[in-house]
């Protein structure tokens, strides 16, 4: 049986992090052969989940004050976050902070998997990271690219440079969204695949199973990642419509809201329940729309800056755009699951046979 080893993001305090990093090594486990995440923990990407961001109090003073305010809040969910782990996530024994570290990772693993999440957005880690390109991986074990994300479309010169050396020396080549495919694709004369987001490898009977019951019911549930008053005001527009509560979750509360609970640093788990247990879903998040879809819910995603595009492959995809927003929006309109549910079971198969032929393959 090979030994696998995935490098991804999933020590951040995300939910849409932790919760792929877990269903990809969910499913390897399961279907494919033995997997553990290696334990690379990128400064860059990791320093905004610190209790105390010192890196910003130069340049921004009031942070020192927002850590101190928040202090309670964000330890809740550290605790949390470092428990989901604990319980559901399979780490190599070493941890690894510095690339020049993960050669003898060669000596373990048979085949090593980079993705998914935005591994491959510079903006993420301060500039294209060689470590999530597997290119400490040496010619004789097999590199697989699992639904890595760059999250936009435009970079620097020398950027596309370092990608292109990159992933010619990868083994086999998929990607999260549709919408980087051309740029990639004249990068390599290698075949690239476009393949579901790893959450969406597991059906809804597998995030049940590690759900809690969820003792709130008849709400709506708001998840921003990115600040939008559209959103906010539309929420409470329907909130008061409906006469139904708003369950959020952020680490400031939202004084527009006039029915609402916060539950900032609710765990992975938690997420899902609360999630699952909504009426309602609205939201700008690529993976709160995901499991909106794994869910069935009546849901309404709302576009951002950075991360449109992801949203806009996702729903269209499955046939599922008019659940993006829209002037006059309907969140209570009936959404018909058959045609999305048919869809994504073929890109669920065609992502499995990628996975598991770009393992098994010499």
């Amino acid at each position: 049986m090979d030994r696998i080893g995935i490098i991804t993001f999933h020590r951040s305090y995300n939910y849409g992090s932790i919760l792929q990093a877990f269903a990809l090594q969910k499913y390897i486990k399961e279907n494919v052969g033995e997997a553990k995440i290696i334990d690379f923990i990128h400064r860059e990407d990791f320093k905004q989940y610190h209790l105390f961001r010192k890196y910003l109090y130069k340049t921004y003073p009031t942070a020192l004050g927002a850590d101190i305010i928040y202090f309670g809040r964000n330890l809740k969910r550290k605790r949390a976050f470092e428990l989901f782990i604990k319980k559901y996530i399979s780490l190599t024994d070493k941890r690894y902070k510095d690339y020049n570290q993960l050669c003898e990772l060669n000596s373990l693993f048979d085949v090593f998997i980079c993705g998914s999440d935005q591994i491959w957005n510079p903006d993420c880690t301060n500039g294209v990271e060689p470590a999530y390109y597997l290119q400490f991986s040496i010619s004789e074990k097999r590199k697989v690219a699992y639904a890595p994300s760059m999250g936009h479309l435009v970079f620097k010169q020398d950027e596309l440079n370092q990608v292109t050396r990159y992933i010619n020396r990868l083994d086999f080549l998929s990607i999260r969204e549709k919408s980087i495919l051309p740029l990639l694709q004249r990068m390599t004369d290698k075949e690239i695949k476009v393949v579901v987001d790893p959450t969406l490898l597991l059906e809804k009977k597998d995030y049940i199973e590690i759900m809690y019951p969820c003792t709130s019911s008849g709400y709506i549930f708001v998840y921003m990642l990115e600040d939008s008053l559209e959103l906010i005001e539309y929420a409470q527009k329907q909130s008061l419509k409906m006469g139904k509560k708003i369950v959020y979750i952020s680490k400031k509360k939202r004084k527009q809201y006039r029915n609402a609970v916060n539950i900032y640093g609710i765990s992975p788990e938690g997420f899902l329940s609360y999630l699952n247990a909504a009426d309602y879903i609205i939201t700008n998040s690529f993976h709160a729309t995901i499991f909106s879809i794994i869910f069935e819910k009546k849901f309404c995603t709302f576009s951002t800056k950075k991360s449109f595009s992801r949203m806009t492959d996702l729903l269209e995809r499955l046939d599922l755009k008019q659940q993006l927003y829209h002037e006059g929006f309907l969140i209570d309109c009936d959404i018909d699951y058959r045609i999305a549910r048919d869809k994504l079971n073929i890109w669920r198969t065609e992502s499995i046979q990628y996975l598991k032929e770009s393992i098994s393959k010499t």
